[in-house]
């Protein structure tokens, strides 16, 4: 049956991972016949980084949040209230005009809101990006705000973890939860050979992604490996001083801009590596492996686990521990034929999170939920 979805997020405006899905799964919900829209606070006048199906309503209620840290003390916090008050009525409007059969929240930022405005009887989903490590979080959140998180959080009618291991956290104090993956809507024609001699990293240059890691790892690779090179797509805050670090690397790393064009980076490597501290799923990791790429990842919480076979389509290495990542991505950068046949087993591997495979289960949620 064919449903009326509303999603509320902050904007479409950075190459990131949450807008790659969201933008796919909206795109493929609106193709399926499904009237959907997304809301957003602070789009402005940013492009959109991903194509989006004209069939999608997107609807900015240009709130802006982030122009009140333009100001300091009081002024902020009067201009924060004042904006979260616009956002609170027209949101109000957007949701009565709309009649949505089910709202969803993608992030926790705006649940607190949506549990209050939803139209009554309309049920509110809440994605999880790795929500509980905030919870789990005991120097950046006092006990009180720990226990209103989960009391709003209560209020929606699912919470849906992207891993399992995130699913298994959050049922330990939640009830209504349930488990769907992210998918991989990258569409690349032809695959890695494994042959060209470079190493990629993609990612948000943030603490989170651990770059300094990578940068240290590199360091004990590259001396015995002269004829590879490291190549870094992202941003964010930590870009300058990676930036700083890799001019005193030699050539032997190469610095990128975002680019929309990431599969052709995915089939110009033969090795992807990922070295975050945690993870709500790593969309980079079955991009890069359906296009035939192994991957060699900390096995952090949780999205590794659930997308590598350790071995097999790629290594997972205890959290934190350098010297063995520098191991197996040595072992690999020496073996060709190993880098073929996980290349191999990744591009099959991948199948699994395919929309076509993983949408049925957000379909069939929608139904249990109306």
């Amino acid at each position: 049956m064919k449903k009326k979805l509303v999603y509320v997020f902050r904007s479409l405006a950075v190459w990131g991972g949450i807008e790659r899905i969201l933008t796919d799964k909206m795109n493929w919900l609106a193709a399926h016949g499904h009237d959907v829209s997304i809301i957003t606070t602070d789009q402005g006048t940013h492009p959109l980084p991903y194509p989006l199906d004209e069939r999608v309503h997107h609807i900015d209620l240009g709130i802006a949040f982030h122009h009140q840290y333009r100001y300091h003390g009081l002024r902020r916090l009067a201009d924060g209230w004042n904006r979260q008050h616009r956002f609170e009525r027209l949101l109000s409007q957007q949701l009565e005009q709309l009649q949505p059969d089910i709202i969803i929240g993608t992030t926790n930022c705006f649940t607190a809101t949506l549990t209050r405005l939803k139209p009554a009887g309309t049920p509110l989903i809440i994605e999880s990006h790795s929500i509980f490590r905030q919870l789990a979080d005991t120097g950046r959140l006092t006990w009180l705000r720990r226990q209103r998180m989960l009391h709003i959080l209560k209020k929606a009618d699912m919470l849906v973890a992207l891993t399992e291991g995130d699913a298994r956290e959050w049922a330990t104090c939640l009830k209504q939860v349930t488990h769907i993956p992210n998918i991989n809507g990258l569409s690349a024609t032809g695959k890695a050979v494994g042959r060209k001699k470079q190493v990629l990293f993609v990612g948000r240059l943030e603490p989170q992604k651990q770059p300094d890691h990578l940068l240290r790892i590199w360091q004990r690779v590259a001396p015995s490996h002269p004829d590879w090179s490291l190549h870094i797509y992202g941003d964010g805050e930590l870009r300058p001083w990676v930036e700083s670090q890799v001019k005193t690397m030699g050539g032997s790393v190469v610095l990128h801009e975002p680019t929309s064009h990431i599969a052709d980076c995915y089939l110009e490597s033969s090795i992807l590596v990922l070295t975050s501290g945690y993870e709500p799923f790593g969309l980079v990791m079955p991009e890069a492996m359906s296009c035939g790429v192994p991957v060699v990842a900390y096995d952090c919480p949780f999205g590794p686990r659930d997308i590598i076979s350790d071995g097999q389509d790629g290594f997972l290495v205890p959290p934190q521990d350098t010297d063995c990542f520098a191991q197996k991505l040595c072992r690999l950068m020496d073996d060709e034929e190993l880098r073929t046949a996980m290349g191999r087993n990744a591009r099959s591997a991948a199948q699994r999170f395919h929309a076509d495979s993983i949408m049925p289960q957000w379909l069939q949620l929608f139904e249990q939920l109306t």
